[in-house]
């Protein structure tokens, strides 16, 4: 009769880790960011490109994960749910690039502008929870003079959290 108790108390102990250990997994699954380069997107104009390079800003090294040319304008679709976009961008110390600006749209609308200034980091955080598609343009800041490329440190979409049992 003890043994079976113990054996009883051990099973269900082992089902318990099991159980926690699965709705962990799922939860730490759901918070992994999701790389911009990694969505479905169309390119309507301009150039972008997965590239991984160290470059100096305001005499720091970054390491990049992707760079775009001024005028380019690109349309993603979302996973859904609650979530967060992530830009981290910046002209490198050598470049001779003007500012860049940098329009979100979520499913059309606009919902964040920002020029980012060489020589710092420039970060962009807006909430595109819900929303189907996103639309991300960057353009050069002056009429003149727009060579170059603005390089991305992050360009992401961060789930936000879930609970484990929906879906």
């Amino acid at each position: 009769m003890k043994r079976d108790r113990w054996l009883s108390g051990l099973f269900l102990a082992g089902m318990l880790c099991v159980m926690l250990g699965t709705v962990g997994a799922q939860v730490a699954q759901a918070q992994r960011p999701i790389p911009l380069a990694d969505l479905k997107c169309v390119v309507r104009s301009g150039n972008w490109r997965s590239n991984q390079q160290d470059i100096s800003v305001g005499r720091q090294i970054y390491t990049t994960v992707l760079y775009i040319e001024p005028n380019t304008a690109m349309t993603c679709r979302l996973p859904g749910g609650p979530a967060t976009l992530r830009l981290e961008f910046a002209i490198p110390d050598t470049s001779q690039a003007p500012p860049a600006r940098i329009d979100v749209y979520v499913d059309g609308n606009q919902v964040a502008s920002q020029t980012g200034d060489s020589g710092q980091v420039n970060t962009m955080l807006v909430n595109i929870s819900s929303g189907k598609s996103l639309a991300v343009e960057v353009f050069c800041a002056r009429a003149t003079n727009c060579g170059g490329y603005y390089w991305f440190m992050k360009a992401q979409i961060e789930p936000g959290a879930r609970s484990p049992g929906r879906r």
